[in-house]
């Protein structure tokens, strides 16, 4: 049976306090959970620390934490100045979603941290089986990666600027073997046929093999050339008529720093995990079965939910230790309600 069990139709199903040691401690190792809270209009279990982990779960051959719910948030986690969820492991934080999201995670530290340490794992996994009618993952405000970004493709889509109530617009990326970096404008040509372009300060410091395109706008320019080229991030175009408009493009290789200690590998051998399976078996013919899996196949298991029981009835205390405890029993629910009250007041906002 469950270690610890608490039931409450209105509010605290289970209501734990302590200084020094842990406020409620459950233990169980009969499959069952070794803590189960249980409210049918609250919350089921509730974890506060001032200054420490609210809640912690721990498991060495299971998940540490589980969350369910038909209708609301699985797991909920809310921080005013620090991580809403903090996640390592090997993935560091798995959430599966039938018809909803996976996770919504907000905070002004940061919303979720996942963290894995092994080769090839992942701090984030997220996963669709149906790509056409779902999201693997959806990010509303600005990404920041700091590392590699792999992708089978990708572009931006945007509300149509035709037609913006009723259509998007897709557009892909532009892809290279190479970190390449492209800047473009338009020159005028002075009265002897020549323009010097200015680039940024950054320019030469952050790429090499520059390559470059000019094209005439208004006219033929058979003449039209570099005449110099980049040196102290400035290049110059010569060999045309005064006053011509003329487009330009550079592309530069990256070569700063980050870019030297992470070259980009065009070919890769799959690792022998890897070997036999596909990114997209359905592209080449082969079963689901044969798909690389970035993350667990199956969801966790669920917790087995403890069978309904009527408690044990405990013997009623004498009256003294009764009118005792009173005061204090009031003055904790009195200060358990204000805290749920502001928790309240917080997520509204």
């Amino acid at each position: 049976m469950a270690g610890l069990y608490g039931q409450g139709n209105g509010y605290i199903g289970v209501q734990g306090r302590s200084e020094t040691e842990s406020g409620v401690f459950g233990y169980s190792n009969r499959g069952y959970a070794g803590v189960y809270g249980h409210n049918d209009t609250n919350i089921g279990v509730f974890g506060l620390s001032p200054g420490n982990i609210g809640i912690h779960g721990k498991s060495d051959t299971n998940t540490g934490v589980f969350g369910l719910s038909a209708t609301g948030s699985g797991v909920h986690g809310h921080s005013d100045r620090n991580v809403g969820v903090r996640a390592e492991g090997n993935p560091g934080l798995i959430a599966f979603s039938e018809s909803g999201v996976g996770v919504d995670a907000r905070g002004l530290a940061g919303g979720v941290i996942g963290r894995a340490t092994g080769t090839g794992s992942a701090g984030l996994t997220g996963i669709t089986e149906r790509p056409d009618i779902g999201l693997a993952g959806d990010f509303v405000g600005d990404v920041r990666v700091t590392g590699r970004l792999l992708k089978g493709g990708g572009g931006f889509r945007i509300d149509h600027p035709v037609a913006p109530a009723e259509r998007y617009l897709n557009h892909s990326f532009v892809e290279s073997d190479k970190m390449k970096n492209v800047y473009d404008g338009v020159a005028r040509l002075g009265t002897d046929g020549t323009a010097s372009v200015e680039l940024p300060e950054w320019c030469e410091a952050l790429n090499e093999d520059f390559c470059y395109q000019l094209t005439a706008v208004g006219g033929a320019a058979p003449n039209l050339h570099v005449a110099e080229e980049i040196s102290e991030n400035r290049f110059k175009i010569a060999g045309g008529k005064e006053g011509m408009k003329v487009c330009w493009q550079v592309t530069g290789t990256r070569k700063d720093a980050w870019a030297a200690a992470n070259p980009v590998e065009v070919e890769e051998e799959k690792p022998q995990e890897e070997r036999g399976r596909y990114l997209h078996p359905n592209l080449y013919n082969e079963p689901e079965e044969r798909r690389v899996r970035i993350g667990p196949a199956e969801p966790p298991q669920t917790p087995q939910t403890p069978p309904s029981f009527e408690p044990p009835r405990v013997p009623e205390p004498p009256p003294s230790y009764v009118f005792g405890m009173e005061a204090e029993l009031r003055q904790q629910i009195d200060d358990l309600r204000q805290q749920i009250e502001e928790l309240r007041r917080r997520r509204k906002r």
